[in-house]
C-alpha cells in the first residue's frame, strides 16, 4: 500500500512540473544550466548555430537563442526554489506580478525538438548574409553603397545586386567588405 502511495506522489510531482524562465548573468547561461543540474534541477538553454566573420574568415558559432534567458523545470508544491536565486550564473526568476512566469510545455518541447533537429543538420547554420538581405558595402571603390545579396559565390564571397546608372548590376564582393544595412 505504501509503495502504491509513493508512486502516486511521484506521478503528482511529474504532472505538476512546469517550465519557468530564469534570467542569467551575461555569458553565463551554460554555467547556470550546469549548476542547476548539480542541484538536481532540469535546465534547458536553446541554442542557434550561425555564421560570423572572425578575423576575416567565416566561422560557425553556437550561441543562446535567447541571450540571458534559460528554462528550468520545477514543481511549485514540492521543489525548493530558494537555492535557484543563489545559483551561479542565475540573476533572477522572471515573474509576472508576484508569480513566476510559467511557459507552456508545448513551447519548450518545440524548442527542444528544434535543437535536436539542428544537431542532426549541423552543416546548415544560419547564414551570415541571407539571400535578399540589404547590406552596406563598407570597403573598396563601392564603399557607402547599398546593395542586396543575390547569391553565394564560394565560401568567402557573395553576389550583390547594385543599382547603378538606373540599372541593376551584379557584382561579386568579399564578405568581409560588407555589413548588414541598418
Amino acid at each position: 500500500m505504501l509503495d502504491g502511495l509513493g508512486s502516486m506522489l511521484e506521478l503528482d510531482i511529474e504532472a505538476s512540473r512546469r517550465w519557468y524562465v530564469l534570467q542569467c548573468k551575461p555569458r553565463e547561461c551554460e554555467r547556470a544550466v550546469e549548476q542547476l543540474a548539480n542541484q538536481g534541477y532540469q535546465g534547458f538553454v536553446p541554442t542557434l548555430r550561425r555564421e560570423i566573420l572572425r578575423r576575416g574568415k567565416r566561422t560557425v558559432v553556437v550561441e543562446p537563442l535567447f541571450p540571458h534567458y534559460i528554462f528550468v523545470q520545477l514543481c511549485t508544491k514540492h521543489d525548493n526554489w530558494a537555492p535557484i536565486r543563489s545559483t551561479r550564473g542565475v540573476a533572477k526568476v522572471l515573474r509576472f506580478g508576484e508569480l513566476p512566469l510559467a511557459v507552456p510545455d508545448a513551447i519548450v518541447d518545440a524548442l527542444q525538438a528544434r535543437e535536436t533537429g539542428q544537431d542532426a543538420g549541423s552543416e546548415n547554420p544560419t547564414a551570415l548574409f541571407a539571400i535578399g538581405q540589404d547590406v552596406l558595402i563598407n570597403e573598396g571603390p563601392l564603399a557607402g553603397l547599398d546593395a542586396v545579396v543575390a547569391a553565394r559565390d564560394g565560401t568567402e564571397r557573395v553576389v550583390l545586386l547594385l543599382k547603378l546608372l538606373h540599372q541593376e548590376q551584379r557584382v561579386s564582393m568579399p564578405i568581409q567588405s560588407l555589413k548588414i544595412s541598418d
